[in-house]
């Protein structure tokens, strides 16, 4: 399966927003939450920032979430359809995919997609 640069570069900014997204709604979350307590003497007449940070963080979360369905779904038929990968890396990163993958997309994406020549102990023996 080949992928020319340019989506390349744009996979890998979608791989890396995968592994960031986390701490960045993680941060916000406390930021909300230290907001909602310092407005604890809230006089409604008082601008409230709280509404208008608050609804563009949780279309992200709910875009993101999108996207990052779809990239795994991406990285999935990707294992699966690259043959050049030895059958134990493919299985390996398979089942990261599910259980760590905040550390497995980047793997797969720098030894098999981002290098033209993948390293000779991740490719499939003759």
């Amino acid at each position: 399966m080949r992928i020319s640069m340019p989506g390349k570069v744009i996979l890998g900014l979608v791989t890396a927003w995968f592994v960031i997204s986390p701490f960045v709604f993680f941060l916000s979350w406390f930021g909300f939450i230290f907001s909602a307590a310092s407005q604890a003497n809230y006089n409604p007449d008082e601008f409230s920032s709280f509404p208008l940070l608050f609804i563009p963080v949780f279309f992200l979360i709910f875009c993101s979430g999108f996207l990052n369905i779809g990239l795994l779904a991406f990285y999935f038929v990707h294992v699966i359809l690259n043959k050049t990968a030895g059958d134990v890396i493919r299985v390996v990163l398979g089942l990261g995919f599910i259980f760590m993958p905040i550390v497995a997309l980047p793997v797969y994406y720098f030894i098999f997609i981002l290098s033209e020549n993948p390293p000779q102990w991740a490719l499939a023996t003759q």
